[in-house]
Order: structure tokens, then sequence, then C-alpha cells
């Protein structure tokens, strides 16, 4: 990739660690790379989330083989690591399933580095939590910025904790500083197939993959709705959307660009219900940040003018 075209100041300067379900559907990749191109960020490291078994088996190799495939289309093999994250969701909120992804995010959390870590949490939080778990002393060392858990104040059905609710319960009921952008903010995110084509798809092959991918989505969720028996559940009925689609994990990479400090408020951390309804926590004096607005249009058009830059 290219450098800069502007300076960036060293006081502001942060490490990213970016952890996601990377080929889940079609966010993750825009968010990865949208990491990637950013010169604020330090990328220190890629951490493979599972989505439990929804699509087959093995979603965590695959989306470990994604964020190396994304790295090769930019131009950037070898040169940010990429680390296997837990094979499933834990057993319980007290027991970690160590990884080297979970070794990872301790051993940068502990790192002697006066620059702020961000994790970014695109997925289940299997990962983060088993690395708490393993190591409490890292709760008060990094911010999580975590795209996940219904709206407020009731919640309702949301795929990442879905994918591991005794992570999120966990996390939750840590001291890990978190900043949470709940189901009907990253919902927001939407952009229509029209404008991917003309301002994606130009770039190079990293925006021929980008774009391609949704296709390959959509023809996973048509699939599955037409399966002979299924119901369609919140997932199955929101995908394919037509001509759109939701760019749900990109806030993450957004608010760490800018923490946008008018549009959030902070609230004692809640329990999650097996249902993803919202309850009150252990610890009323816990609190996290709740996200209640996002500048779309401040992300969306970083990403486009990076992408453009970089591989136009």
């Amino acid at each position: 990739m290219k450098p800069s075209p502007y300076p960036i100041p060293r006081d502001k300067k942060v490490r990213v660690i970016l952890d996601t379900d990377c080929y889940c559907e079609a966010d993750d990749q825009f968010a990865v790379a949208h990491a990637l191109m950013t010169p604020k960020f330090d990328v220190v490291g890629i951490c493979a989330e599972h989505y439990a078994d929804r699509f087959g088996p093995g979603s965590e190799q695959a989306s470990y083989e994604e964020c190396l495939r994304i790295l090769e289309l930019m131009g950037l093999s070898g040169s940010v690591p990429v680390f296997h994250g837990c094979a499933g969701a834990l057993p319980d909120e007290k027991t970690p399933r160590p990884s080297p992804a979970a070794e990872f995010i301790i051993r940068e959390a502990l790192r002697d580095d006066p620059r702020p870590l961000f994790i970014t949490g695109q997925g289940a939080l299997s990962n983060v939590a088993s690395a708490w778990l393993m190591e409490p002393a890292i709760a008060g060392r990094f911010t999580l910025v975590w795209i996940g858990g219904g709206s407020y104040p009731d919640g309702e059905s949301e795929f990442n904790v879905e994918n591991d609710l005794h992570a999120a319960n966990a996390v939750l009921a840590s001291p890990i500083e978190v900043w949470q952008v709940p189901k009907n903010l990253y919902s927001s995110m939407i952009v229509p197939f029209s404008v991917l084509w003309e301002k994606v798809a130009p770039c190079g092959a990293l925006g021929q993959h980008l774009v391609g991918n949704l296709n390959r989505v959509n023809e996973l969720f048509t699939a599955m709705i037409q399966r002979p028996g299924c119901t369609p559940g919140a997932l199955a009925a929101s995908y394919p959307g037509g001509e759109m689609w939701i760019l749900g994990d990109s806030p993450a990479i957004g608010l760490i660009l800018f923490d946008q400090r008018y549009s959030f408020e902070t609230r004692p951390a809640p329990r999650i219900a097996p249902d993803c309804s919202y309850l009150p926590g252990d610890d009323p004096a816990r609190m996290i940040r709740v996200y209640t607005a996002i500048d779309r249009d401040f992300i969306l058009d970083d990403f486009y003018a990076k992408l453009r830059y970089h591989f136009g």
C-alpha cells in the first residue's frame, strides 16, 4: 500500500487488535480492510473468531483463512500476524478456551507500550473472554469496541451474543472497558449495492473480492431460506436484502478513529438472558458505554476514500 498522504500526530496513534469472524458473511472483510488502511492504527494482530456451526463446521478455520486472504489481496501477507482463536463457545462463564488468539491478547495487553490498545469485537467474544479469564490483569489495559447485543432497553435475538452467550456475560461482568454498539445501531450501516459497485468494485482485486463475496453470502442465505422445513428466523428473514447490505462491523473502526463523544450513554452493564433479553447486572457499579447514534457517512466516506487512494 502507499504511504499515508497526510501526517498522523504521534500522540494520536493507537494499537488495534481485530477480533473477527471474518468469513461469517460479508461485513467483516470491509472492517478489516478499513483498519489496515488507516494510518492512525497500528494493527498489531488479527484474531480469528468462530461463528458456531451456523453454516457448517470449521467456522474458526474459515475465518482464519479469510483474514490471510484479505492481507494477501492488500499486499500485506506476513506483515500482520493472524492467530487461531477458540473453535467454539465457552462451556460456562468461568472457564476459558485457551488459544493462540487469547494468548496473543494477553501478551499485547501486558506489553509495555504507552499507546492505547483497542480490540474490535466483530463477532462472538470467545477470544476476549478467554484471555481475561486466563489473565484478569489485562482488564484495565485495553478498550473493547463491541459490535453486539440487542437494542435497549429490552434486548432481542442477536447473532454475536447467540454464538457465545457465556463469553458475552463474562465480559459484561468483568472490569474491561466496553464500548457497545447494539443491533439497532449497527444495522443502520446500510449501503446500496449500486454504491458498492460504483465505489468498491473498481478498486483492484481487493474491491472485486469485497463485492464478489456479497454474491456468495446472498446465495448462502437464499439456500438456507429455501431448505425444506426451514422456518426463517431473524437472520434468514434479513438476508439477502435485495439491493442493500449492512456493513455492521464498520462502526468498530469508525469509533476508534473518532469516539463520537456526544453519541453514547454510560449505563450499568446488563446480564444477557438465553433469549438475548437484558437483565440487571450483578454489580450496579459496573458501567459500560452504550452508543445511541453513529455517524454513518463519516465511516463510509473514510473507507471509500482510503480504498480509492490505495487500490483505485
